[in-house]
């Protein structure tokens, strides 16, 4: 991922070693496949790259950039397969291809998922942002053009309402 006409190369491999895993995640939260994770994250920064050379990226935009990049990636792969996000049916996962600690991690992101839905819109949006995707609080308070304090209390609202939902449901205890 080098060439010699930007500027912005020794930042780029930094933001890309920095990003990658976050990027990663991101991607293997919504596919709930780490090869197919693995290869979009790639193909993610391979492009935003592309325009970073064509100077179509401001720096201080760069992470925002590269989310929305992998969102919109995300949802393409969906759509070209014609097919909404994977859920795994917990009934479908195998004790003897899984170890115990993978089906229960498995268990675990299903409950969370089911839970997530549940919450309002907003409330959702602001803990993916902040919590699964690792945004800072500004640039998710400047993403839903509110102040600050808003999106903090948002946040906590969320978090709230998540852990009533999950204790409702006999997965979290006080």
């Amino acid at each position: 991922m080098k060439s010699a006409s930007s500027p912005w190369n020794g930042m780029f491999q930094e933001v890309y070693e920095t990003l990658w895993p976050q990027v990663y995640q991101y991607a293997y939260y919504r596919l709930q496949n780490k090869e197919e994770a693995e290869e979009l994250t790639q193909d993610v920064f391979q492009k935003v790259f592309q325009q970073v050379k064509k100077g179509n990226v401001e720096e201080e935009k760069m992470r925002a950039y590269i989310f929305t990049a992998a969102r919109n990636t995300i949802y393409d792969t969906w759509r070209q397969r014609g097919r909404s996000p994977k859920v795994v049916e917990l009934n479908q996962v195998s004790e003897k291809n899984l170890a115990v600690s993978e089906t229960h991690m498995i268990e675990e992101n299903l409950v969370l998922r089911e839970a997530l839905q549940k919450l309002p819109e907003l409330y959702r949006k602001i803990l993916i942002w902040r919590i699964v995707e690792g945004r800072p609080l500004k640039e998710v308070a400047d993403e839903l053009s509110k102040p600050v304090g808003t999106v903090k209390s948002l946040q906590f609202r969320g978090v709230q309402k998540l852990k009533e939902i999950l204790e409702e449901g006999g997965y979290f205890s006080g």
